[in-house]
């Protein structure tokens, strides 16, 4: 398997050469900057083009680019593509569960947003009718999640024939589902023009390396305007060490397919394992488990802290839900060390639980106008008809409760307290005229 960036860092490194180059730190051999032959990422025609072209066959992308700043980079660069596709165009039709890189982006772009409810909070489900009506004449593109946090799915296919009738563009971001590239059900396939793969959430990468494929399908402009849009937003040193890893993930995926099945397998064999023993499980994606801690008798909090005590340490949780996350280089020992640990967690009487509710908030600001408004912090459990100036998404999972220039609702500010915020950013001095209403 030709790993072109590997082999040229495996190279020089084998020389021991004078580093009279940047970076500064000299103990890491594979930590270069654009010396000769490293090629640039934003402007690759040697080795990282070789290497980004092997993963654009791997995927079935039409070209594929490589990101050292993770989904959020890719995020940022496929809004800007949708934008350069249709300049006089300014507002998306968005799936309200997001990351908050999205909203980040749309602020710098100056694009608003229409929501697209799901079926709730946390949740991407969101149907084809929903994505439909929120299609306008102003519409630039359509962006939806393809996987939760807890591991629900969208139905790409159903939304991709809607943005087909229409004329517009369709962006997933698939920051949880890189290791799709080894089922049938990888965005690209499902008819997405512009996908954002986190490699290091589900495959064997570094810390921030992700991909950013576009489809066979899609506009010319994005694949001419690829590199020029990203590199309005990515640093002009990306990290070689990330580089590298993105080169030897190429590898994983060619060869170690079976690896990867044998892995989903386990994950699989575990969710029964451990349904037999009395876990209520949440349906989820083949590369997660969702534990309802509710149901066997603790809080999400409550159980994830048991694992922890047992050395297994998980993804997240919440007041109801613990998630385990896994790779597809999982080691295949650490199957069996969770079931044991699950085994040795006593099961309770169910405890009760409250539903998070967050209705739509209402709109009284554009976006970018109230996260450039005076703000003032202000306790949560004051926030209710005060105006969010910030966005506020705890991490994880990383999804805005409210965007700025929502009204805070009761459930809004409740849900925010559940997380353990203690105070928000709002509008000094809002006006609460619904007159003013955006």
């Amino acid at each position: 398997m030709n790993t072109p960036i590997h082999d040229f860092l495996t190279d020089y490194s084998s020389r021991s050469p004078v580093r009279a180059h940047m970076p500064g730190g000299k103990s890491t051999p594979f930590d270069i900057t654009e010396i000769s032959g490293a090629d640039s990422l934003f402007e690759s025609d040697g080795i990282i083009k070789q290497s980004e072209e092997i993963a654009s066959s791997l995927f079935g992308s039409s070209k594929t680019l490589y990101s050292c700043g993770g989904s959020t980079l890719a995020i940022q660069t496929m809004l800007a593509l949708a934008k350069a596709n249709a300049p006089e165009k300014t507002r998306i039709a968005a799936s309200r569960y997001c990351h908050k890189s999205l909203v980040s982006a749309c602020i710098l772009l100056d694009l608003d947003i229409d929501w697209i409810e799901s079926d709730s909070f946390l949740s991407c489900k969101v149907t084809a009718q929903s994505a439909e009506r929120a299609i306008t004449d102003s519409t630039l593109c359509v962006f939806i999640q393809s996987i939760d946090y807890y591991g629900g799915e969208c139905n790409i296919a159903a939304v991709s024939q809607v943005c087909k009738s229409r004329s517009v563009p369709l962006l997933a971001d698939n920051a949880h589902g890189a290791y799709r590239v080894f089922t049938q059900n990888h965005p690209l396939l499902l008819g997405a023009d512009l996908t954002a793969d986190s490699a290091h959430k589900t495959l064997p990468c570094l810390t921030g390396g992700a991909y950013l494929h576009i489809g066979k399908a899609a506009p010319k402009i994005f694949s001419l305007k690829a590199k020029e849009m990203m590199s309005l937003f990515g640093s002009s040193s990306p990290s070689y060490l990330i580089l590298d890893s993105l080169d030897l993930c190429n590898r994983h995926i060619a060869l170690e397919r079976n690896k990867a099945e044998k892995t989903m397998a386990k994950i699989a064999e575990l969710k029964t394992d451990l349904a037999k023993i009395g876990y209520y499980l949440r349906e989820s994606d083949p590369m997660r488990i969702t534990v309802d801690a509710v149901e066997y008798g603790y809080s999400g909090f409550e159980l994830c802290k048991k694992f922890e005590e047992r050395n297994v340490f998980c993804e997240y949780a919440d007041q109801k839900y613990v998630v385990m996350l896994f790779s597809t280089a999982q080691p295949l020992e650490d199957f069996p060390k969770i079931l044991a640990a699950a085994e040795k967690i006593p099961q309770r009487q169910p405890v009760q639980s409250k539903k998070t509710y967050i209705p739509l908030p209402q709109r009284a600001m554009p976006l970018k106008k109230a996260l450039f408004s005076p703000t003032e912090q202000i306790p949560v459990d004051e926030a209710e008809g005060r105006i969010c100036g910030a966005i506020t998404a705890p991490c994880p999972p990383c999804v805005p409760v409210i965007m700025p220039g929502e009204l805070f609702s009761f459930e809004a500010a409740a849900a925010l307290a559940d997380w353990g915020v203690k105070a928000v950013k709002v509008v000094k001095e809002s006006n609460k005229s619904k007159k003013q209403y955006y």
